[in-house]
């Protein structure tokens, strides 16, 4: 298969490694413009490291949420962060301690009566993650945000109540 980047096709082959030396898997980039351009049908999508520590890739469909265009968007981001953040913290330990990358498109009211959205980049490290896997995902997340050229909002969190925190800051205009 042919193997492209952001600077142009590199050939057959494995993609190009990062600072971190690990690549970015092709299928990071298609669920990202999935979630990004077109018809937006993700209402987050999450990345993580191989086990193997050799490649970022798109983590398993559960953890890459769908809108429901059946309810109420606002009503839909309220679910879909539950669903997340139940994901996040449940399972056997390994996956309980593995960091992961976030993009969630947020859409709520704000204080002053505005509908408006915004999706935000989640670096989750949670604190019981293993010292390689932490100095791996802080090493991978420069390359993985300038080869998805990731615009969004940054938030590191190492506990699920930050990451729940992240709407009621939004709607306040604590966070931007």
């Amino acid at each position: 298969a042919v193997v492209s980047t952001q600077s142009g096709h590199y050939g057959r082959g494995a993609p190009p490694t990062m600072a971190s030396g690990i690549a970015i898997d092709e299928e990071c980039k298609k669920i990202f413009l999935e979630f990004n351009t077109g018809s937006k049908i993700y209402r987050c999508i999450t990345f993580r490291v191989s086990t193997n520590n050799k490649m970022v890739i798109r983590e398993e469909d559960k953890f890459n949420i769908k809108k429901d265009a059946d309810i109420c968007q606002k009503e839909d981001t309220k679910n879909a962060l539950k669903a997340i953040s139940k994901l996040l913290v449940e399972g056997d330990d390994a996956s309980n301690a593995s960091p992961r990358w976030v993009l969630f498109n947020f859409e709520f009211v704000t204080d002053d009566g505005r509908d408006t959205d915004k999706s935000i980049f989640i670096k989750w490290c949670p604190e019981s993650a293993k010292v390689k896997a932490r100095m791996v995902f802080t090493t991978s997340t420069k390359g993985l945000v300038d080869d998805l050229k990731i615009s969004a909002t940054a938030v590191q969190a190492d506990c699920i109540e930050e990451i729940q925190e992240i709407l009621p800051k939004l709607q306040n205009g604590t966070l931007k």
